[in-house]
Formats: structure tokens, C-alpha cells, sequence
């Protein structure tokens, strides 16, 4: 009997010892070469490396220690800076309250008045009941437009300008009413810049680009499913003005030099948002608003300075100081072409994700596949049970995906795939990337 046991165990060894072979030889020896050999990859530049959190040992590795531009897989840097720095709540309003004056200095919440984030007004709430408001705007200098942002994209709702106190994202909303007019919400920009106008009768619609002001033929018949989502520009002036319409009250704006309220006053802060609501709508909707604002919020939080770059450079001096290549980092979105970051060092911070964050809370913050945000069409699973859990990026002439890859046995794997400088449709790299992460899933 204690023969026939020990003859047991020593197949299940040997078994095991083969089969860990055959893992060793898959990664090490023929995902490297399907990579390198794969029709689709050798049309771009692509990067791609897997680690072993239980290890933190790498896996299989092709190019990752090159530079890529990695579009919105810089959204992962914003995620880990704003769990690193904020609470379960996002700072909305910092405050003096003096007599019956209240002095308000924005944070930068993103949600404030947002159309996403409706069932959380509490920031609202409080001026609505509040006398006498001023408003301080911020001088700490930041652009209202991100380093390196095209040109091109000055028009599109996905890159709004970034102020100290946003409102309704700092969009507004034109479409057509049921009887197919169009309309401009919030009322505001409808009574203040909306105008019926004879130049606008051959285009129909004309949006200035360095201005509020849109003219329309009012004679057209729009279809009622239009809709448009324009950016609002100089935001930050036009917070007064914005805020006192919705309030139905009248809020003055001070220089922030005016001797009417004193900064050597503690400020008082006012939370919003639950943290978590706010940065799954980044990270599933990829929402480069909310990106940029919430690394202003992460300035202000650490450092009182509403600035990227201040929060940027303490992520990377200290908390991120032990990454394999340094990332140029230059925004929160990942709009910019400035970004520069290797599959290496983003697996190095989803590792510090992993360790740091529960694994729930972590994978209820990025896209699963075939379920929610940006991989709702990708990576479905055999048994519509989600095997990836990652945050895509792109642009022209760039893709990258990265995050967490669940095995059959329930192991999870960390990977980054990067891929640059090719043309066309990106459809062919996502085919063929899930076609890998398949096969790495069932091995």
C-alpha cells in the first residue's frame, strides 16, 4: 500500500514537473515567437510584456524595454496617483467661511454639475443654500489645454479645457427638440450665445473655435437624434457667470490678491464624489476629462497647487522612483503625443496595483472584456466569464492594451502589449491580440 502510494505521488510529480516544463517552453520559446512572427505585428512596432505578480518575475518579453507612445494606457498612471493620493471621496470645493460670506477656491472636481454625476450634488447643495458667495480663482498656472494636444481635437468633446472649477464638464450639450429645432443646454449658453443668423443659412450651424458663440439657420429641420457635445472656451472665465444663472444668485469673482478674505485662514473642504464612481468613468468610458482634472484634484490634495506637473514629478521621484524606464509623462488623458512609457515599467505599476489595491476594487476600476467599457466587443470569453481586465489606448497609428489576464486555474498574469507606427484600422492588432491572450488564458 505505501508502495502503491508512493508510486502515486511520483507520477503526480513527474506530471506536474512536465507540464510546468511545457509552460516554461510556451512563454519563454513560443509566445516570443509568435509575436516577433505574427503577420499582423510586424506591420507596426509593437512591445509587449507578461509578469508573474505572485513573482514579480517577467514572463515573456519582446521590445519592452523600448519607448511607446501609449495613448490612454496613461490613464493607468492617473488611476495609481489618484489612489495614491486621494481618499474614498473626491475633494469638490475648499472654502472660508467668514460672517455671512463664503469664499470658494475650486479643486478641480470633475464631477461638479456633470450629467454623469447627477445623484451626487452635495457641492451644489451647498452653494444653493450659502449667501453672499465669492468666487477666488486659481493662479497657480496650468494650461488650459494639455502639452502636446493636436490641434485637431480642439473642437471634440473628449478634450475640454481643464480649469480650477468646472461646470457640466466643461461641455455644453446641442441638439434638436422633438419638433427638429435646435437647442443648447445648459439654458444659459442658449440665451447668452445662440444666435439665429443669416451666415449660418448655407453651413446651417457654425461653432466659432476661439469663442462661445454658435450661429444656426433656424429654418432647418434637424433630425431628432442629433446631438452634440462642444466644448466651452476660456471655461475658467466663464465659471461667474455660469454658476450664478444655475444658482439664481449672484456670485462675485474676486482677484485672488483682493485683501476681502485672507489666505493665512485655514480652508475648509467640501467632498463630492465617491472616488471610485468618478475614476470608473474614466478608466471604462476612457474619459480624458475627468484623466486631466482628477490630476489637478491630486495637486491640490498634496501640494495646494493645482498644477500636473507638481504631482507628475513626485509619482515618478518617489512612489514610481524603481521603474525600469523612466516615463515621459506629460498629461493625465493621454492625448498628448509627448507620453512616452514601456510595456516594462506599466507592468511594474499594475504590479503595484495589484499589491496595494484589493483585487475586487481593482478589477471593478478597469474594462472588462466583453462586458463593460472600451473591450465590451473584445476578449468575451469561452464561458462569458471576463479573462481580461485591462485599459486600451489609441490614436492614429497607435494601440496598446494592458492589465490583467486570468488563467483557467484562476492565476493572474500581468501584460502590456504596445503597438506603434502603423496605418489603418486597428482592428486587425485587437484580432490578433486577443487571439494571444486566448491562448495564454487556456495554457
Amino acid at each position: 500500500m505505501r508502495l502503491f502510494f508512493a508510486c502515486s505521488m511520483l507520477a503526480v510529480l513527474v506530471a506536474s514537473c512536465a507540464g510546468t516544463r511545457r509552460s516554461e517552453r510556451f512563454f519563454t520559446k513560443n509566445l516570443p515567437r509568435e509575436i516577433q512572427q505574427s503577420p499582423v505585428f510586424r506591420q507596426s512596432f509593437t512591445g509587449f510584456t507578461l509578469l508573474d505578480p505572485a513573482t514579480g518575475r517577467i514572463l515573456c518579453d519582446v521590445n519592452g524595454d523600448h519607448y511607446f507612445i501609449p495613448a490612454s494606457n496613461t490613464k493607468i498612471m492617473t488611476l495609481y496617483a489618484c489612489l495614491k493620493v486621494l481618499g474614498d471621496s473626491v475633494p469638490g470645493l475648499r472654502y472660508i467661511a467668514q460672517d455671512s460670506s463664503l469664499y470658494v477656491f475650486g479643486t478641480g472636481d470633475p464631477s461638479f454639475l456633470h450629467p454623469q454625476f447627477q445623484q451626487w450634488r452635495r457641492s451644489f447643495s451647498f452653494l444653493k443654500t450659502s449667501p453672499n458667495i465669492y468666487r477666488v480663482p486659481n493662479r497657480d498656472g496650468w494650461t488650459i489645454l494639455g502639452p502636446g494636444w493636436a490641434w485637431d481635437d480642439i473642437d471634440e468633446y473628449y478634450s475640454p479645457e481643464m480649469s480650477d472649477l468646472p461646470v457640466y464638464g466643461n461641455v455644453r450639450r446641442l441638439y434638436a427638440t422633438a419638433d427638429g429645432r435646435l437647442a443648447l443646454a445648459p439654458a444659459f449658453w442658449q440665451k447668452t450665445f445662440f444666435r439665429d443668423s443669416v451666415a449660418a443659412s448655407r453651413d446651417s450651424l457654425q461653432i466659432a473655435r476661439f469663442n462661445n458663440q454658435i450661429h444656426y439657420n433656424a429654418r432647418k429641420i434637424w433630425a431628432k437624434d442629433f446631438e452634440r457635445w462642444i466644448p466651452i472656451r476660456n471655461a475658467g472665465l466663464e465659471t461667474r457667470a455660469m454658476l450664478s444663472d444655475t444658482l439664481k444668485k449672484s456670485m462675485v469673482q474676486l482677484d485672488a490678491s483682493n485683501p476681502e478674505w485672507s489666505t493665512s485662514i485655514r480652508k475648509k473642504t467640501l467632498f463630492s464624489t465617491p472616488i471610485d464612481t468618478v475614476l470608473r468613468r474614466m478608466m471604462h468610458q476612457s474619459d480624458n476629462f475627468i484623466a486631466e482634472q482628477m490630476l489637478l484634484v491630486c495637486a491640490g490634495k498634496k501640494f495646494d497647487l493645482l498644477r500636473q506637473d507638481t504631482v507628475i514629478r513626485w509619482i515618478l521621484d518617489f512612489s514610481l522612483a524603481n521603474l525600469p524606464q523612466r516615463p515621459k509623462w506629460s498629461d493625465g488623458s493621454g492625448l498628448s503625443r509627448y507620453n512616452l512609457n514601456s510595456p516594462q515599467s506599466l507592468t511594474q505599476v499594475l504590479l503595484r496595483l495589484w499589491q496595494e489595491q484589493p483585487r475586487e476594487r481593482l478589477f471593478s476600476l478597469f474594462p472588462a472584456g466583453g462586458v463593460t467599457g472600451t473591450i465590451t466587443d473584445w476578449y468575451k470569453g469561452k464561458n462569458g466569464k471576463p479573462y481580461v481586465f485591462a485599459k486600451s489606448g489609441s490614436m492614429s497609428g497607435v494601440y496598446c492594451l494592458s492589465g490583467y489576464v486570468v488563467r483557467n486555474n484562476g492565476k493572474v498574469l500581468i501584460f502590456s502589449f504596445m503597438h506603434n507606427n502603423f496605418t489603418g484600422s486597428s482592428r486587425p492588432w485587437r484580432a490578433e491580440m486577443q487571439r494571444l491572450l486566448e491562448e495564454i488564458a487556456e495554457r
